[in-house]
C-alpha cells in the first residue's frame, strides 16, 4: 500500500491519506478492478481536519478516537443495448464498504488546554477509513454479466479532496468496445468518467450533476446509518466520573426480559406475490451470569454501544428450461439487519465489567428486521423514462402467480453457541400457472447467531433453506 499526499484545495491545506491497494477484481474479456484500505490517516494534525482552525494550536495532533461506525453499500453498473437489442448487456454488482471513526486530541506532551478542549468538543472531527470497492457475492447467475461476451474495463480509483469537509472521492472510467453481430449494432463503443462521494458521516453518493452517471449506476445501502458525527460520551457512573470496563468470564447464563413478539410488516405486494417480514424484534434486556461458588450477576444490554450491521439475501425460484436456459420465475432481494450489543454489568466504584463466554464476547441481536431491499432507483427528471429500464426490481414474479413468503422470528439459545440466536422460521406459498409454474409449497429455518471471531452469520439449517436461498453479503 502506497501512503501519499494529497492536495485538498488552493490553500496549502493536506491532507495524510492511504491511497490504498489496487486490485484486479476479474479475468476475462470485461474487466474489473477495485482497490481496497484506502482513507485518512489515524494521526493528523488539526489543521487538515478544519479550516479554519478556531485554537491557535493549529498543529494539535488528532488520532482515532473510541467510535467507529461500518457502512456497506450495493452498487450495480448496467449497460443496454440499443434499438431491438435494448436488452441488459453488461452488469456489474458491487460492494462499497468504509468505516468512519472520530478524532481526539493525543494524549501526553502538546495536547490542548481545558478550554482548547471544550471548544473542539462543538467539532464533528470524523474520518473514513477502509474504504474498499469489490465484487458482490451474487451467489447466481455471472458477475460481471456479459450477455455478448463484448470486450472492456471498468475501474475505479480514489482521491482526497477537501471542499468544507475532507471527504474521499471514488473515480471511475468505463470503456466498452463498439459490438456486431451480423452486421447489426449490438452496443456501441463508449469511454465515460464520472466519480461518487464517500463522506465521513457514512453517506455514499453520486458526484452531484454526472447524468451519466446517475443513468448506469444505482445505490442501494445495506448496512450502517448516516449519522451526525456525534462527540464521544464516555460511559459515566451515578457520580459522572469516566468508567473503566473490564470482563466478566461466565459459566452459564440465563436469559432475561425477552420480547418474543416483535412486529409483524404490512405485505410488500408485487404482481400477485406478497413478502412478509418484521421488524422491531429484540434479544434479552438482561441476562444473568451464573458461575459456581459465586452470586448470580446480572448484565443489561449494551444498546447505546452496539454495533449495526446487515445481511443481504437472494430468494429464487427456477421455472422453465430453454435448452440449457434456465428461466427464473420468482425472486425477492431481501436485506436481513440488525444491531449486536454486549452485555454489562451496573458501574460500581467507577468499573463495570463486560460479559465473555469461551473467550467470545457474549452477543444478542436487537432491533433485528427482515423485509424486501429498498433497491435504489434513477430519478426520472435526472435519467428520463428510459432510464428508469436501468432499474432492478426487488421482487420478480414471471407468471404473476399467487404466492406468499412469510417469516417469523425466535429468540433461543443454542447448546455449543455463545450468544443469543435468533431463529428465523419461514414458509412459501406459490400457486402456480397454468400450463406455465407448478405449485409449491415449502418451510425451512434460518438461524442468526456468531462465530468463533464474534462476527455474525446466518446459517441456513435445512435443505430448503440452502435450495432457495443465498446469503450474498
Amino acid at each position: 500500500m502506497t501512503e501519499v499526499a494529497i492536495a485538498l484545495n488552493t490553500t496549502a491545506n493536506m491532507i495524510g491519506f492511504a491511497q490504498g491497494q489496487a486490485k484486479g477484481l476479474t479475468d476475462g474479456v470485461f474487466q474489473v478492478n477495485g482497490f481496497s484500505n484506502a482513507g485518512f490517516r489515524t494521526e493528523l494534525p488539526l489543521n487538515q481536519l478544519i479550516s479554519p482552525v478556531p485554537i491557535a494550536h493549529g498543529q494539535l495532533v488528532m488520532v482515532q478516537g473510541g467510535q467507529s461506525r461500518q457502512h456497506v453499500y450495493w452498487l450495480r453498473y448496467v449497460r443496454r443495448g440499443i434499438g431491438i437489442t435494448d436488452k441488459k448487456r453488461v452488469c456489474v454488482e458491487l460492494l462499497v464498504r468504509f468505516t468512519t471513526f472520530d478524532y481526539v486530541p493525543k494524549d501526553g506532551e502538546g495536547g490542548p488546554t481545558e478550554q482548547e478542549l471544550e471548544i473542539l468538543r462543538d467539532y464533528p472531527l470524523w474520518g473514513i477509513t477502509d474504504l474498499s470497492v469489490s465484487l458482490l457475492a451474487t451467489g447466481r447467475g455471472r458477475n460481471p454479466f456479459n450477455k455478448f461476451n463484448e470486450s472492456g474495463s471498468l475501474t475505479f480509483e480514489v482521491a482526497a479532496v477537501n471542499d468544507g469537509m475532507p471527504h474521499l472521492r471514488i473515480n471511475y472510467r468505463v470503456q466498452h468496445q463498439a459490438k456486431n453481430l451480423l452486421g447489426a449494432p449490438l452496443g456501441l463503443s463508449h469511454n465515460d468518467v464520472g466519480a461518487f462521494l464517500v463522506h465521513s458521516n457514512g453517506s455514499f453518493e453520486i458526484n452531484p450533476g454526472e447524468g451519466r452517471t446517475e443513468k448506469h449506476f444505482r445505490i442501494t445501502p445495506l448496512s450502517g446509518s448516516v449519522h451526525d458525527r456525534p462527540t464521544r460520551v464516555v460511559p459515566d457512573d451515578e457520580d459522572g466520573q469516566p468508567v473503566t470496563t473490564g470482563v466478566l468470564k461466565a459459566q452459564r447464563i440465563e436469559l432475561g426480559g425477552i420480547d418474543h413478539g416483535g412486529r409483524m410488516l404490512d405485505p410488500h405486494e408485487h404482481k400477485g406475490m406478497k413478502v412478509i417480514g418484521f421488524e422491531r424484534m429484540d434479544g434479552p434486556n438482561t441476562i444473568t451470569v451464573l458461575n459456581e461458588g459465586q452470586p448470580p450477576v446480572v448484565a443489561s444490554a449494551a444498546d447505546d454501544e452496539g454495533h449495526e450491521a446487515s445481511l443481504r439475501l437472494e430468494y429464487v425460484r427456477d421455472g422453465a428450461v430453454l435448452g440449457r436456459k434456465v428461466r427464473t420465475k420468482i425472486k425477492a432481494l431481501l436485506l436481513l439487519r440488525f444491531t449486536m450489543v454486549s452485555y454489562v454489568t451496573v458501574p460500581d466504584d467507577g468499573h463495570r465489567q463486560m460479559v465473555y463466554v469461551g473467550g467470545v464476547r457474549y452477543t444478542a441481536f436487537r432491533n433485528v428486521s427482515l423485509r424486501v431491499l429498498e433497491v435504489g432507483h434513477g430519478d426520472p427528471v435526472v435519467v428520463g423514462e428510459k432510464g428508469r429500464q436501468y432499474d432492478v426490481d426487488a421482487v420478480k414474479n414471471r407468471h404473476h402467480e399467487e404466492s406468499t413468503l412469510f417469516f417469523g422470528p425466535y429468540v433461543e439459545q443454542v447448546p455449543g453457541q455463545v450468544g443469543v440466536q435468533l431463529r428465523i422460521d419461514w414458509t412459501a406459498e406459490h400457486a402456480g400457472a397454468d400450463g406455465r409454474s407448478r405449485q409449491h409449497s415449502n418451510k425451512g429455518q434460518f438461524r442468526l447467531g456468531i462465530d468463533s471471531s464474534g462476527s455474525p452469520v446466518l446459517r441456513l439449517l435445512d435443505a430448503d433453506s440452502n435450495k432457495y436461498f443465498t446469503v450474498t453479503g
